[in-house]
């Protein structure tokens, strides 16, 4: 009886200590959560102040930009009306002076005619002679008669904008949605946010990045500087450095509307994979930390990258910043990790390589395809971007002067690659990124 008390004891200490456990973990999911709801407080609060703030000063600057303007306009209408009034009235005066003193002579010619003396005719006579004709004054319809008018429609359309000026969001209509890291680089995807009082179409959106991290650090959001303007809905940030974070933002621009959207809520990523470069090689001359890459002698050894960089979901760039149009030979390509260390020939070479000559033609496994790509020239971007196919297979995508052509490569998807290329003259010179 013993030996079963002491077993069902435990089992139950046992039970209420797996319990404690759960409790414990369940705690901290709860903590989670609350964390959570607390960080989504702080944000409405925190968005709302700054909304407030960003209102009353744009309205306050509104309102003494308009002010000045309407003062401004003001008084340009008050010049102009004096300044027809005092062009009118001034040949009016002289006119009228010149009635004046007719008037005074002819009011003198009229008293001394009627106190005349017969001694004083023909001085009386000569003074009526001087009489003249009468001086051309303009009827009243010939006069300027000043008016202020403004246009009543003008004027409506100036209250219907006021009226309608600004806009409070709840949320942004573009928000980003994920991020890859890729070598030296950055995937950024976003896309719309469901909104019934949006709908009209999309026309363009607008990515801007800024060094550093603008949600703990908020001086930095002046640093944020266009990256793309387009129609599509994710782009590839390049040139970062590995380790820093960066802080990104989009907004949008709806069809119909010259103004850009409220931005995004910023989202803060990084990635750790250093960018695309080239390996050391005493035939060639290496710069640009390592991307650009000059042979600097005929028939130049293979040019590596430097270590296995290209994996599934990775995409690369050739850009042939010179070229050589005398018939030398130029390859470019991907081996697979595992012959990059025993090959000196790339046209040699069978299983485990992706090769395209400067005539356009494709190699793959050593096997030539019927499909051929533009020859090189200089200022030609060749890019690989691959995936995984549906057979388990890597998918290539090789894009040249707006070609593509799609192959389903023998190797297996988590194959780590080398990129490679391999020139017969020294008057070629590749960036790579």
């Amino acid at each position: 009886m013993r030996v079963k008390t002491s077993l069902s004891t435990q089992k139950m200490d046992k039970e209420v200590q797996d319990t404690i456990e759960e409790a414990e973990i369940y705690l901290k999911k709860l903590i989670a959560l609350d964390n959570d709801l607390e960080a989504a407080v702080e944000q409405i609060i925190t968005t709302f102040e700054e909304t407030n703030k960003n209102i009353q000063e744009k309205f306050s600057n509104l309102k003494t930009t308009l002010v000045k303007l309407l003062d401004k306009r003001e008084g340009i209408l008050l010049d102009q009306s004096k300044k027809i009034k005092d062009e009118a009235i001034e040949p009016l005066n002289d006119c009228r002076k010149i009635v004046q003193d007719k008037m005074m002579t002819t009011h003198k010619l009229i008293d001394s005619g009627n106190a005349i003396m017969p001694s004083r005719f023909d001085t009386f006579m000569k003074d009526a002679s001087l009489l003249g004709s009468l001086p051309e004054v303009p009827q009243l319809k010939e006069v300027p008669y000043i008016s202020f008018h403004c246009c009543e429609s003008s004027e409506n359309e100036a209250k219907h904008i006021l009226e309608n000026l600004g806009e409070v969001s709840r949320i942004a209509p573009a928000q980003i949605t994920q991020m890859t890291e890729k070598p030296g680089a950055i995937l950024v995807e976003w896309q719309i946010v469901e909104n019934e009082e949006r709908m009209t179409d999309i026309q363009d959106f607008r990515l801007q990045r800024a060094f550093g991290d603008v949600i703990k650090d908020k001086h930095l959001i002046v640093n944020f500087n266009d990256c793309y303007k387009g129609p599509e809905s994710q782009y590839l940030v390049r040139d970062l450095q590995p380790g820093q974070p960066y802080s990104f933002r989009v907004s949008c621009k709806f069809e119909g509307i010259a103004e850009w959207s409220s931005w995004s809520l910023p989202q803060v990523f990084c990635t750790n994979l250093r960018p695309f470069s080239w390996q050391e090689n005493a035939d060639f001359m290496i710069s640009a930390e390592n991307k650009i890459a000059k042979p600097c002698r005929d028939n130049a050894s293979i040019l590596f990258s430097d270590g296995a960089q290209f994996f599934v979901g990775h995409s690369i760039e050739f850009t042939f910043l010179e070229t050589d149009e005398k018939h030398s030979k130029a390859i470019i390509g991907l081996v697979t990790e595992d012959i990059a260390q025993t090959i000196s020939n790339l046209e040699s070479l069978k299983e485990g390589s992706f090769l395209i000559m400067q005539n356009g033609q494709i190699l793959v496994d050593g096997t030539e395809k019927s499909t051929v790509l533009p020859a090189f020239v200089k200022g030609q971007k060749v890019s690989f971007s691959s995936g995984v196919a549906n057979s388990g297979k890597l998918r290539l995508n090789i894009d040249s002067n707006e070609k593509r052509v799609t192959y389903d490569w023998l190797v297996k998807p988590d194959s780590k690659m080398y990129f490679v290329a391999q020139f017969s003259s020294t008057h070629w010179k590749i960036f790579v990124e």
